[in-house]
């Protein structure tokens, strides 16, 4: 059972991560508004216009809004990623499965990021949202299944 205590506290604190995500992004959508200048705004490849957003955000240019959430999403796609390696080391099926998904789920919100900060489109920022929520949705399924509520 220290195995699942190990990985519940991993998880607890990724969710605290996507709950100070969740913050950073709302001041953003509210009170921020992106360049449409900036190096990720032409090309025609996604991959490379999203590279280059990426570093831009992460560089500070865009205001450390941006900068902070940027940094932040990339700590939370490592951290569900470690979480996900972790419980297969740890041979915990269930974990992995729930590391596994948050991880894909957080990868899924940053593409949609990166997305909106290339095009600019709403619904880009919609689907990060519904990443998010998604991420969150089950991680804390998993807390709840463990049936080790501290």
């Amino acid at each position: 059972m220290h195995n699942d205590t190990t990985l519940r506290k991993h998880a607890i604190v990724l969710l605290f991560g996507y709950a100070l995500q969740f913050l950073a992004g709302m001041l953003l959508n509210l009170f921020v508004t992106i360049p449409t200048q900036h190096p990720g705004d032409a090309g025609s490849n996604y991959f490379i216009r999203s590279a280059h957003s990426l570093l831009w955000a992460l560089s500070g240019s865009g205001g450390w809004e941006l900068t902070f959430h940027a940094y932040l999403a990339l700590l939370l796609l490592a951290g569900s990623t470690a979480l996900f390696v972790r419980a297969l080391i740890l041979h915990n099926k269930e974990w992995a499965i729930s590391g596994g998904l948050a991880a894909l789920i957080t990868s899924g919100a940053l593409f949609n990021g990166l997305s909106f900060v290339d095009f600019n489109h709403n619904h880009s920022s919609m689907i990060m949202a519904a990443c998010w929520l998604g991420a969150v949705g089950v991680l804390v399924f998993s807390l709840i299944r463990s049936k080790k509520i501290h």
